[in-house]
């Protein structure tokens, strides 16, 4: 009987632990990180609240209504020295991460923003309008009922704000006056400057790829900081100068040399990492651009302060050559080389 019953357990015990391997459900399976001890963290905690004395780091994630399955999903696994986390896709945000966001906010100092993006909606409306083309809902997507659209999807990214505990949301208004739609930008700001009634305490950015175009110039004064996107040809930091001259030359020359005095105090770069699929940097590198930031050389024809450094998709910079956040480390050890003590979440 023996000789029976323990095969038998045996086989059911190794059949219980197949059934552990081959769980469906999404697991981090990479090492935990080090838990840096609290007089570390106390003082990230007051060099980030030096935003004078120091050059802010962003940089922009992509949030998620999956549960995170890798480590640079995390909003604790984050360069420690990243002043902002900047969040797109917001819309169901797995719990996860958002608790991590408060997380990051009293342990590190980080804070983060819901990326508001006029792109989005304006790219969201021409799929919907392409794809009822020809067919009996085509009239459902003229131009005429986009600003109804655009102020109801505007309200939406808004809330997202509130809705996950963000600290302020990014306001990204990037699209070319060619491509716009009946009076999708007017209806879009509006929204934005109903919603700051409303929360006048949180934090606003402002991002841009050309102020002049943007029709509430009255919110660029009341934005923590203003983010530049300079368009990928720019790749030194000569080139940087130029575009950064033309451009807010530009937009002093619309909103009288008064205006903009307001908000020349509040720049901040944004650069891209090298594509994960090719390698190809587009535009300025984040580290070209870091040592265009701290250049105190003036320019002559136009004063402004550069207060620092945009990542895009930063989170991707963790795959780096098996180096986490290679180029991130490097740009922020250009930024701030003072700050040597960062552990920028090493493994063990």
């Amino acid at each position: 009987m023996k000789n029976i019953l323990i095969p038998a357990l045996a086989a059911a015990a190794l059949l219980a632990s197949c059934s552990d391997w081959t769980e469906a459900e999404n697991k981090d399976y990479l090492p935990q990180l080090r838990q840096p001890d609290p007089a570390y963290l106390a003082s990230l905690r007051d060099f980030k609240a030096d935003e004078n004395g120091h050059k802010v780091v962003m940089m922009t994630v992509q949030g998620t209504s999956a549960a995170p399955n890798r480590q640079n999903k995390h909003p604790t696994a984050m360069p420690d020295s990243v002043d902002y986390l900047l969040m797109t896709d917001v819309d169901d945000l797995h719990p996860t991460i958002a608790a991590e966001l408060s997380e990051v906010r009293s342990s590190k100092g980080t804070q983060s923003l819901n990326v508001v993006d006029y792109a989005v909606i304006l790219d969201a409306w021409k799929a919907l309008k392409e794809a009822a083309a020809d067919t009996e809902h085509e009239s459902d997507y003229t131009d005429e009922k986009f600003p109804a659209y655009c102020k109801a999807q505007a309200e939406q990214q808004l809330a997202n704000c509130n809705r996950y505990g963000f600290d302020g949301v990014v306001v990204s208004y990037t699209t070319s006056p060619v491509d716009e739609i009946a009076d999708g930008q007017a209806t879009f700001m509006a929204a934005v400057k109903t919603w700051r009634q409303s929360n006048p305490h949180m934090l606003l950015f402002m991002r841009t790829a050309y102020m002049p175009n943007l029709l509430s110039p009255e919110l660029l004064p009341d934005s923590k900081f203003i983010i530049l996107v300079a368009d990928a040809s720019r790749k030194t930091a000569s080139d940087l100068t130029l575009w950064a001259r033309n451009h807010l030359r530009d937009t002093r020359d619309k909103f009288s040399e008064e205006a903009f005095a307001k908000f020349s105090d509040r720049f901040v770069m944004e650069a891209s990492i090298p594509s994960l699929e090719t390698g190809v940097q587009s535009g300025a590198s984040v580290q070209v651009t870091a040592e265009w930031v701290v250049d105190p050389t003036p320019d002559t024809k136009i004063s402004y302060q550069k207060r620092g450094l945009c990542v895009l998709d930063g989170a991707n910079d963790y795959f780096d050559n098996l180096t986490n956040y290679k180029n991130i480390r490097e740009a922020i050890g250009i930024l701030n080389p003072e700050n040597d003590n960062d552990n920028e979440n090493e493994h063990e």
